[in-house]
């Protein structure tokens, strides 16, 4: 076993981004404070947690895209 980790590729940061609302979602019927009789802004809380991560899917996906290297436009530049 090393000690000596390997770099860390852009793959796996950009598969933690996208991956952390969907564990929000499904995280939702575990929740106490989310799954029971709440008004949150005078809605059910789990209406606003569903919203606030289809929100933060939005903004994952986003941060991935941008972050995510291009291959090709990297390619138009060169030429």
């Amino acid at each position: 076993m090393s000690l000596i980790r390997a770099p860390r590729s852009p793959r796996t940061c950009h598969t933690a981004w996208a991956a952390l609302p969907v564990a929000g979602f499904l995280s939702t019927p575990f929740l106490p404070f989310v799954n029971g009789p709440h008004l949150w802004f005078g809605l059910p809380s789990v209406l606003v947690w569903t919203v606030l991560w289809t929100v933060g899917t939005t903004a994952a996906l986003a941060a991935v895209e941008r972050l995510a290297p291009h291959h090709d436009e990297s390619e138009e530049e060169a030429r």
